[in-house]
């Protein structure tokens, strides 16, 4: 089939079904938006009775002049983030009935950057709401300030098309520089492999590569001019300064050293930023308020994720002239080490990115004040105001930028002695106005009381002339160092000293844990290491309060589930009021219970910085949007990415100079890398197209398997729709493709094998050709991944979820040496075994059950479409346990046997974790490979993902929400 052009972006597809699926996708909601408007144009069957100009079916929308903010909120579940001069599509709950429009309803999604808006829910598994969660209105910003304004009559070419102009005009293909895309590829591996120049020209001179690929480049010196030719970011400038130091040189005057600072002007890396189209479908230039529910005219449940969608935004955008556009800076700083094991070479990186430092801080004060015209990605030119709106730093850098003492809060006034306190009144946050001027009167000697009681530093803070910068209230929450490496550090010291047995207790529990893909095991505890990784502390999160489980206080508990309920809660990566409720209730939880460690005289006082800290979590979320976004694991990797390598490229020799040039090139390949993918229809960047399937089954790759088409027929009726991912994945070929029955029931522990396939067929009505016996074979598999769906709060991609069921395997003595023996996985799993009934639990219809065999059904013995399992049960769920709040089950027995039986792959709702119930003393005899077959009682555990987390802690009793298949 020929190519098609789509008509509103210009993108060719392969196919019209490419071209339709494009037109569904997240991504490309302008050209949604567009079709949208020439399907309402088109429509005559709009209700006119409605003053409101709401159709009478359903979703229909007609245009409206948006509403001013001050008397209602527009409610569009079509909005997909486009900027107020855009006609508004506005719906009147109460006049909706339950007819659908497919046009409609096939427009009708939220943007990437919140929460999916479908009208037309998709048959998958997810948990949803009861009611109809998936739809959102929308307030805009009043109209008449036209934010993020764009003039129609003053266009711009991005970036990407001036080049690609520029290489039509000289008859030059897109990869320009280069003979070939494959040459290109080549460079950009060349590149990024880390490779040193004397590498490069190793490798330019083998003869295989000479004769070969035959690149026009013949060594590093000529390949680097190549890169070096490409287009490029913003200029480095370095700055020279001296220093004095406090040490006297021989003279007896302070020694002096000339440092240099090497920067970048941040209004050109805005510049950069906003007119990249590789961003294009990712930015926001007006503030929207998001809204959950709507009853009796008014909006409630307010939602909050990306900035755009937080008050500040907003509150910043009344204060700028009509037709402002604002770019919400977001800087992050941090020292990092450079050297790994000797030298002490450090660098200090700051970061510079946008949520939608004296000549460079001029320029940023400038554009904040006065605004200034960029080119922005979708092709238009706005007036710009750049404005401070977070600082992402760990606790002592925020002390440092706010000129404060690391023993006081960065944010607020609260006295030393009243942070550990969680019900005194909120301590006022600190002034910009009144900081500034205690501090010009400490610099001019004039010492004012203030000084000392605000625990100030004499500091000349770089933020002191830029417009509308609150630095104080910029300070976003630090997920790593407060709350992994910070609150909960504290609370393992705590828990663990009031824990019967201590530290050896603690590290029996932990070496005995029961195994699961998505979790470490620490197969020699927790207690001989002094220093941990943010990921490790995670893992450790995940399993702690099953730890302290019947061998600690019940207040303990209680502590510790409040600390691990809030810091889930802090990384949803979208709130509303409902669950920043639930964050406010965690953090009480602790304070409630926290005089525990004083009655067992573990502390004597809890004026901890950083617990103080989570006070100030939601209030930072409701202005700046949700913590995820702030956190410093990001920075972190950073580091590695851009300093650590970039150091290690050099020759240590005034290394500054030379990361700059590294980076230069990096920046410049991954830009052009961009390019290509937009100049080319359907180019991969190698960077893309080169990534291998981690989980991939082993030699014999995977299987994408969907559903026959007769198992879901309506969506195969609407080719417009966006293809849902298969509801599980399996190897193209069985790992063991014919194992007896008799290897089955010995190996796999399926004692009752033969009869519980009876019994699937006579319930799937398959009547076997031929009745297996002890010799019959089966193909037999490993693994299973199934998908975890989007749930907007806590996870906003696809999650892929590994279920094992793969033997034991004894020591083995081969040529290479003694294998050790190999204990067999088989993991536990939920399991939908009847439909929810209305008003009951969101738990309700789910049992867990443990797989131990997934295979195949040959035609000879009835054959069935998919794979299936052979599982064993355990005893229904019941009620949560009080204090843990975690479901206890047991396996489940019938006539003194293990009751088990076979079921379909997609009854499988997602693996789950069990934690063993350990009782007051752990057994020594209990292993991680053991303790599934021999522990009596377990803990079905809710921190294992986000996804467990929201079903077994938000949702149960909270709000009624339902798992549907």
């Amino acid at each position: 089939m020929n190519s098609v052009q789509c008509e509103y972006c210009r993108t060719w597809c392969s196919t019209l079904q490419g071209l339709k699926s494009h037109l569904t996708q997240t991504q490309n909601k302008l050209c949604r938006q567009k079709r949208l408007e020439r399907w309402t144009a088109d429509s005559e069957d709009f209700s006119d009775g409605d003053s409101a100009g709401v159709d009478s079916r359903k979703g229909s929308v007609r245009n409206l002049d948006a509403v001013p903010a001050s008397e209602d909120v527009s409610m569009d579940p079509s909005y997909s983030g486009l900027d107020s001069e855009e006609e508004t599509y506005s719906i009147d709950p109460p006049h909706r009935s339950t007819e659908s429009n497919p046009d409609l309803q096939q427009a009708a999604e939220i943007s990437d950057a919140s929460a999916s808006a479908n009208v037309k829910k998709r048959r998958r598994a997810t948990v949803e709401e009861e009611e109809d969660e998936d739809e959102r209105w929308y307030q805009p910003f009043p109209e008449d300030r036209n934010a993020g304004g764009a003039s129609h009559d003053q266009t711009c070419k991005t970036q990407f098309e001036k080049l690609r102009e520029e290489q039509k005009k000289a008859g030059l293909e897109p990869w320009q520089l280069f003979d070939s895309a494959d040459e290109w590829e080549l460079a950009h591996w060349l590149m990024t492999s880390g490779l040193s120049n004397a590498s490069i020209d190793k490798y330019l001179k083998l003869k295989k590569v000479r004769e070969g690929i035959e690149p026009s480049f013949h060594n590093s010196r000529a390949f680097l001019q190549r890169i070096d030719a490409l287009p490029e970011g913003p200029k480095w400038t370095c700055y020279p300064f001296e220093l004095e130091g406090d040490e006297l040189d021989a003279s007896g005057k302070q020694k002096k050293e000339v440092v240099e600072l090497w920067c970048r002007d941040p209004v050109e890396c805005v510049r950069e930023l906003v007119g990249n189209p590789a961003f294009r479908e990712k930015q926001h230039y007006a503030p929207y308020r998001i809204f959950k529910q709507f009853e009796d005219g008014k909006c409630s449940n307010r939602e909050v994720n990306e900035m755009w969608t937080a008050d500040w935004w907003w509150e910043i955008q009344e204060l700028l002239p009509n037709g402002a556009t604002l770019v919400p800076v977001i800087l992050a700083s941090d020292k990092t080490q450079l050297t790994r094991f000797s030298g002490d070479q450090q660098a200090w990186p700051v970061y510079l990115t946008i949520g939608n430092i004296d000549k460079m801080l001029q320029t940023l004060k400038q554009a904040g004040e006065d605004g200034i015209d960029m080119d922005c990605a979708d092709g238009f030119v706005r007036k710009m105001y750049l404005i401070v709106a977070a600082y992402i730093a760990d606790y002592p850098e925020q002390c440092l930028v706010c000129c404060c003492g690391e023993s006081s809060c960065p944010g607020c006034t609260c006295e030393p002695n009243c942070r550990g306190d969680a019900h005194t009144p909120h301590a006022t946050w600190r002034s910009r106005t009144q900081t500034l001027q205690i501090l010009e009167a400490q610099a001019n000697r004039e010492h004012p009381p203030e000084f000392a009681e605000q625990n100030l530093r004499a500091i000349n803070p770089f933020w002191a002339d830029l417009p509308h910068c609150d630095i104080f209230r910029s300070m976003t929450p630090d997920l790593l160092h407060e709350l992994h490496n910070g609150v909960f550090d504290h609370l393992v010291k705590w828990s663990t000293s009031a824990m019967m047995g201590g530290e050896a207790e603690v590290d029996q529990r932990y070496r005995s844990m029961t195994p699961h893909p998505a979790l470490r095991h620490f197969k020699k505890g927790i207690s001989l290491t002094t220093q941990w990784t943010g990921t490790e502390r995670k893992n450790m999160e995940k399993v702690y309060l099953g730890v302290l489980a019947n061998a600690t206080d019940r207040r303990v508990q209680l502590a510790a589930a409040g600390v691990l309920d809030f810091i889930h809660y802090a990384h949803f990566e979208t709130h509303c009021d409902e669950s920043l409720a639930l964050v406010n209730a965690a953090w009480l939880a602790f304070h409630d219970n926290k005089d525990i460690f004083v009655d067992l005289e573990i502390r004597e006082h809890f004026n901890i910085s950083k617990l103080h800290k989570l006070k100030h979590y939601v209030d930072s979320i409701r202005s700046r949007g949700t913590a995820d976004g702030f956190n410093t694991e990001g920075t972190e990797r950073l580091h590695i990415d851009l300093a650590k390598l970039g150091y290690k490229a050099t020759n240590k020799k005034a290394y500054t100079r030379q990361m700059t040039v590294w980076l230069r090139r990096q920046e410049s390949v991954h830009k052009f890398s961009s390019y290509l993918q937009w100049a080319i229809p359907g180019y991969l960047a190698p960077s893309v197209s080169g990534d291998a399937d981690p989980e991939e089954d082993e030699d014999s790759g995977i299987d994408l398997h969907t559903p026959d088409q007769h198992e879901d027929s309506d969506a195969s009726d609407d080719e417009d729709e966006q293809p849902s991912p298969p509801p599980f994945i399996i190897a193209k070929k069985a790992a063991f493709p014919s194992v007896t029955v008799a290897n089955i029931v010995s190996e796999f522990h399926a004692p009752v094998f033969i009869d519980n396939l009876a019994r699937f067929l006579r319930s799937k009505s398959i009547v076997p050709l031929l009745v297996p016996a002890e010799n019959s074979t089966f193909p037999v598999y490993k693994k299973v991944f199934l998908h975890l769906p989007r749930i907007p709060e806590a996870i906003s991609s696809n999650t892929r979820d590994a279920v094992r069921a793969i033997k034991g395997e004894p020591q083995r003595f081969t040529p290479k040496g003694a294998q050790p023996a190999k204990a067999g996985q088989f993991d536990t799993v939920i399991v939908r075994v009847h439909s929810r009934l209305e008003g009951n639990g969101p738990t309700d219809g789910l049992s867990v059950a443990r797989v131990r065999v997934i295979f195949k059904i040959p035609s000879d013995f009835g054959g069935y479409p998919d794979p299936v399992a052979y599982v064993d049960w355990f005893k229904p769920l019941q009620p949560p346990v009080e204090a843990l709040r975690m479901h206890q089950v047991s396996l489940s027995s019938h006539g003194h046997r293990q009751r088990s039986s076979i079921i379909p792959i997609n009854e499988i709702v997602r693996s789950c974790h069990l934690i063993p119930v350990f009782g007051k003393k752990a057994n020594p005899g209990w292993t991680s490979d053991t303790v599934l077959d021999v522990c009596p009682k377990f803990f079905l555990n809710p921190y294992l993902r986000h996804h467990d987390f929201y079903l077994f802690r938000m949702c149960t009793g909270q709000v009624s929400f339902v798992l549907e298949q």
